[in-house]
């Protein structure tokens, strides 16, 4: 079905209901910055760091310089998750993260990314049409490197020379770094993005001021061998939740035997639903992807018994509003630059096999969630320059880091940080009960502000023991 129309006005939706009304500072880019800044324009990089005489790329970047008497040299830089995540093309959004008034806020895309020389700009776009249409996780596979295939073309194309990979993006950052004259960063990373901080950490020790890492994705875990065993774990914290809950046991007595039925329903057939006189058919690895979504935010969370129910209703309303959050989510994400990142991170692994073990240990999650379970064949065959592997080992830091996660995260799980706070030798870690990944709320601001003050000072995370419990729809 062609569901690009629902995408494509949700984010105009976006974008014109964001855009500031003072007046702009002009930018080098082919699409204006819609929110007032101060800085902005390209650093030229290596294509690739390990070549180069291969010609060079864009890094694309906005500054908004602090108004404070009492301005800080260091400023903050948000490195986006992932990855393939883009910042500048939302910047009226991302601006809200800006923690620190005191201090510069600097926002980039990666390269490949938004106005960082995207490459293959519309394959994110045709992702949701996969997802909705009848298919077998197996067909989901062929069906992809279908519609990849021009994209496929063009960066096998011999003069196409960019690399990917986390330690070429950490490499572009320091670049940007030296281009704008600042001694040291503060970094402000989220769930791909805590990887790339790694990095940066690991390999620019001196340019670091200190770190904010949420929703921890070491260089250490492999992104593929637990993803049904974090998944599970959130599940089983909902269905426990619920039933200690009196209202939400009361209105769902039975959900977690509903949803192993649903489960089981939709792996022998899919379900239709209609929107603007269109079907899309959600088989169980959709099903699954949409749950995983929709537990990556403490709002939503409240909504996953509701949705869980809608399909035991049919009711077309509640998936509708799902999918339409998930296309939100997907529309960020250049998965051309997800895949050429992960090729250089994760490919050198055996995915199909963590994938398989793991899916073993979880039988109602079984043939897979959607996109995710797709990945490992995909980037088995997907172009990549040639250039070296990620190195993706531990990294030994004893640069001031806050760690953060969310309890009820079903991708980045608590025990990401937990291990990685092992060989930050000044770190710290705080848990959000109620939240799921990459917690933003007042308390996390807060925190991250009094952090960024004093880095060497012990956490308070008081506020965290007086979030009030998720309310079920």
């Amino acid at each position: 079905m062609q569901l690009k129309h629902l995408f494509f006005t949700l984010f105009g939706f976006i974008a014109l209901n964001c855009q500031s009304q003072e007046k702009q500072h002009v930018c080098p880019f082919e699409k204006q910055i819609t929110i007032t800044h101060d800085r902005c324009g390209y650093v030229d990089v290596p294509n690739n760091w390990d070549a180069k005489k291969d010609g060079t790329t864009k890094i694309a970047y906005i500054v908004i310089a602090s108004k404070s008497e009492n301005r800080k040299d260091d400023p903050l830089v948000f490195i986006q998750g992932g990855p393939g995540g883009s910042v500048l093309p939302y910047a009226n959004v991302f601006s809200g993260l800006a923690l620190d008034p005191d201090r510069d806020f600097i926002m980039y895309d990666q390269r490949g990314i938004g106005f960082s020389n995207e490459i293959c700009p519309n394959l994110s776009a045709s992702f949701l049409e996969v997802m909705t249409a009848d298919l077998s996780l197996d067909n989901e596979d062929e069906t992809l490197l279908s519609i990849s295939s021009e994209c496929m073309k063009s960066l096998n194309d011999p003069n196409f020379k960019t690399a990917f990979g986390t330690a070429q993006s950490a490499k572009d950052l320091e670049a940007l770094r030296q281009h704008l004259g600042y001694k040291q960063l503060n970094l402000f990373g989220g769930s791909y993005g805590t990887r790339l901080g790694l990095k940066y950490m690991e390999l620019y020790p001196n340019s670091i001021r200190a770190s904010i890492l949420s929703g921890l994705f070491p260089l250490e875990i492999r992104l593929y061998e637990n993803i049904y065993t974090n998944l599970n774990r959130s599940l089983e914290k909902l269905f426990d939740t619920c039933e200690n809950d009196e209202n939400c046991s009361n209105k769902y007595p039975n959900l977690k035997k509903d949803f192993e039925a649903i489960c089981a329903q939709l792996d022998s057939k899919g379900q239709s639903f209609m929107i603007d006189g269109d079907e899309l058919v959600i088989n169980k690895q959709d099903f699954l992807l949409l749950i995983q979504q929709l537990l990556y935010d403490r709002q939503t969370i409240a909504q996953v018994p509701s949705f869980i129910m809608a399909f035991k209703t049919n009711d077309s309303q509640s998936v509708i509003q799902s999918i339409q959050a998930f296309a939100s989510r997907l529309g960020v994400i250049n998965v051309a630059t997800y895949w050429s990142v992960n090729v250089k991170d994760e490919g050198a692994f055996k995915n199909k096999r963590f994938i398989a073990k793991d899916e073993k240990k979880h039988p109602s999650l079984a043939k897979g969630i959607s996109l995710f379970a797709s990945d490992p064949e995909v980037i088995k065959l997907w172009p990549s320059e040639n250039n070296s592997n990620t190195k993706m080992s531990v990294v030994v830091s004893d640069i001031p880091t806050l760690l953060v996660s969310g309890a009820w995260d079903p991708i980045t799980p608590p025990s990401n940080a937990e291990k990685a706070a092992k060989s930050l030798k000044n770190s710290s870690h705080v848990i959000f009960p109620t939240d799921g990944h990459c917690p933003m709320n007042s308390c996390f601001f807060q925190m991250a502000v009094s952090f960024l003050n004093n880095p060497m000072a012990q956490v308070d995370d008081s506020c965290t023991k007086s979030s009030s419990p998720i309310v079920f729809n």
